[in-house]
């Protein structure tokens, strides 16, 4: 597995990928990179990590570079994130979320298929391996305030803002049928 640390607009990342695609970013507070390294040792017991930083500079740049014009036929970064058959079914409904737009944890709790899990919604996404990758950022409140963020609310209120979402919820149809269609 290779891993570093790379700088995005957000802050430093920690940025880890397997044959099989990335199956780590965070962000990583200031001083606390070595802190970082260990708890991804701690979540990939069995693997051995090769830092390299360049590759770590190479995949930010592509996760947070925006291109000048949509291309057709763009490659996509392939995602390995381990986790529970729940949780993995969460991810997958997290990343039907368009960018710009937010969700609830109760409708990512209906796109699974279980309106009362918003709960174990809340424990699913709090675990994404991959921040940014699998949008947790996107997440809100049913009352609309952005609540909690792993890498803190300032991040997250700067992600939104970046991908252009409104910092309210947005209770159209439309975001229902997308949600839904998540499985």
């Amino acid at each position: 597995m290779t891993a570093g640390f790379a700088k995005s607009p957000f802050g430093t990342c920690l940025i880890a990928e397997t044959p099989r695609g990335i199956c780590h970013l965070s962000f990583v507070a200031p001083k606390k990179a070595a802190a970082a390294w260990r708890k991804l040792q701690q979540a990939w017991p069995r693997a051995v990590l090769c830092r390299d930083d360049a590759r770590a500079l190479f995949l930010i740049k592509r996760i947070f570079t925006r291109p000048k014009r949509p291309k057709s036929g763009a490659a996509f970064l392939r995602i390995f994130a381990k986790g529970t058959h729940f949780q993995r079914r969460v991810w997958k409904a997290l990343c039907k979320v368009p960018q710009g737009r937010l969700t609830t944890y109760g409708h990512l709790a209906a796109a699974v298929g279980n309106l009362s899990a918003a709960r174990a919604v809340g424990s699913a996404v709090g675990a994404n391996p991959v921040a940014y990758l699998i949008p947790c950022h996107r997440v809100i409140r049913k009352t609309g305030s952005l609540g909690e963020y792993h890498w803190g609310r300032a991040r997250k209120q700067a992600l939104l803002a970046w991908e252009g979402a409104p910092l309210q919820l947005m209770r159209q149809r439309q975001e229902d049928l997308i949600l839904r269609r998540a499985l």
